[in-house]
C-alpha cells in the first residue's frame, strides 16, 4: 500500500449557513408548485410525479385534471374503508 491510501482523509461537511435562508412561522403557508401535484396512492402513501419539470403547460394541466379525479377518488374510498374500521372494531 502507498503513504497516500493510508493518510487520513478530512471529513467533508455541511457548510455552516445557507446562501439563502427562509424564515418560517408555525401558521405560514407555501405553495410548493415547482414540484408537481401529490399522488395519493391506492394504499394511502402519497407521491409526486418525477418528470413534472420537464413537462409542459398542456401535460401538466392533464395531469392535473386526471390526478384531483383520482385523489379524491381514492381518499373517499380510503376514508370508507377506514369507518368500517372503526365500526367493526366498535362492536
Amino acid at each position: 500500500m502507498s503513504s497516500e491510501n493510508t493518510e487520513k482523509k478530512p471529513m467533508l461537511a455541511l457548510p455552516s449557513t445557507a446562501d439563502e435562508t427562509v424564515s418560517v412561522d408555525i401558521n405560514d403557508t407555501y405553495k410548493l408548485k415547482e414540484m408537481g401535484p401529490v399522488v395519493i396512492n391506492e394504499n394511502g402513501t402519497m407521491s409526486r410525479i418525477n418528470n413534472w419539470f420537464e413537462m409542459n403547460d398542456i401535460e401538466r394541466a392533464n395531469v392535473n385534471r386526471v390526478l384531483l379525479k383520482r385523489n379524491r377518488e381514492r381518499l373517499a374510498k380510503l376514508k370508507a374503508a377506514a369507518d368500517e374500521k372503526e365500526k367493526e372494531e366498535a362492536k
